[in-house]
């Protein structure tokens, strides 16, 4: 019976959080949305300046990065930015409830995809890559390799808990990776400061990212 009722318990906190979880996304994406257009350019500007001059970033070998969609931070020079200095670049793309990053040479090999999302053709997968890279060098250099994800998101707070849009793809891929990278990965959110509140509601499952970076700073 406690059993029981501890599970109905259990299972009513969970709807309250995504409840307050999706009501937090509904909101601050509006504000998000309402952003005039020269401020938002000025913002980009801001944090593609503040991420490109990060240690992180200059170290990356590899990029996964997300290819920005309606009033989210933009990507698209900080894409050409990053194959143009010779990194590995990897953009997502949805399949049913799961997504993967595939690696591209050029952004204008983009093309509306999932919600009409730019998403990559399939060419090399990121797993397929990490394999191929784990049995061509030795463990001396996997080592030394750095790569660096760049996250959106909907809402985050200062102890940098993320909201995301909803389908949990991040947190999915996250989970299945971290046991198969053989190297060193930060994860960086990109989001204005319009996005940061004082405290969400998150789960046990949620993924943090290491830092945001927003037009004011860093989180």
């Amino acid at each position: 019976m406690n059993d029981t009722l501890a599970e109905s318990r259990a299972g009513e906190e969970k709807t309250k959080i995504r409840q307050m979880k999706k009501t937090l996304r509904k909101e601050t994406l509006k504000i998000r949305d309402c952003i005039p257009q020269p401020d938002k350019a000025r913002h980009d500007r801001r944090i593609r300046d503040i991420l490109t001059g990060m240690p992180q970033y200059k170290e990356a070998d590899v990029v996964l990065a997300y290819a920005s969609y309606k009033s989210e931070v933009d990507t698209a020079q900080l894409i050409e930015e990053a194959l143009a200095a010779g990194k590995y670049v990897f953009v997502p793309k949805v399949a049913g409830d799961r997504m993967e990053f595939w690696q591209i040479t050029s952004f204008h090999s983009l093309h509306a995809g999932y919600r009409g999302i730019p998403e990559p053709d399939e060419s090399v997968s990121f797993p397929e890559w990490m394999h191929a890279f784990r049995t061509a060098v030795d463990r001396e250099d996997r080592q030394s390799l750095r790569a660096m994800m760049w996250m959106p998101g909907a809402v985050f707070d200062k102890d940098r808990h993320r909201i995301g849009y909803g389908g949990g793809f991040y947190d999915k891929y996250l989970e299945c990776l971290e046991a198969r990278l053989c190297f060193s990965m930060s994860l960086t959110a990109l989001a204005y400061d319009c996005q940061i509140v004082a405290r969400i509601p998150y789960e046990p499952h949620d993924i943090r990212p290491d830092m945001i970076i927003t037009e004011k700073g860093i989180v």
